[in-house]
């Protein structure tokens, strides 16, 4: 009987048993598992922080919808209507070029490629009596006074003379 203690007893003081071992082997991977899982999103999350902060939108007041073009705050203002997809058009790079100036009249920009702008477009006569008859052609430039429409040019040449001056 004094053996079978000794036994029992030395079996305690090695350590544990092999079924012992391996629950504590599958508890420190797990721990390390989700340290890891942890740390790695972590890092995701503060690299999409990152991303996002780089990213920000900046608010566009220069560019309206078409529908919009009677209802500007200003009583004198411009608004050119081209078509951005038009990839051999000068016209985007004058139209920033004109904008950045802040001492000249108030130019705003309607994309007519945008979906929302595409009813106003037209190949035909422009009408421009109000905002719901409004039409179009691609390229026109409007000069509003008042909130009505004071003079339209819609060749391309003489758009482009205006905006570079």
């Amino acid at each position: 009987m004094k053996k079978q203690k000794r036994k029992d007893l030395a079996h305690l003081n090695t350590g544990m048993d092999g079924t012992g071992k391996k629950a504590l082997i599958i508890i420190i991977c797990i721990v390390v598992l989700l340290v890891l899982m942890y740390f790695l999103t972590e890092r995701i999350l503060t690299k999409d922080n990152e991303t996002k902060k780089a990213t920000q939108s900046v608010i566009q007041y220069d560019k309206i919808l078409a529908g919009e073009s009677f209802n500007q705050g200003e009583d004198d203002y411009y608004v050119i209507y081209y078509d951005s997809s038009d990839e051999y058009s000068t016209l985007p790079s004058a139209i920033s070029s004109y904008q950045s100036d802040k001492s000249k009249t108030r130019l705003y920009s309607v994309d007519l490629h945008d979906g929302m702008n595409q009813k106003y477009r037209t190949d035909d006569d422009v009408v421009t009596t109000s905002a719901s008859e409004l039409r179009v052609k691609n390229p026109t430039l409007l000069h509003f006074k008042d909130h009505q429409v004071e003079e339209v040019i819609t060749d391309s040449d003489q758009i482009n003379e205006f905006l570079s001056n």
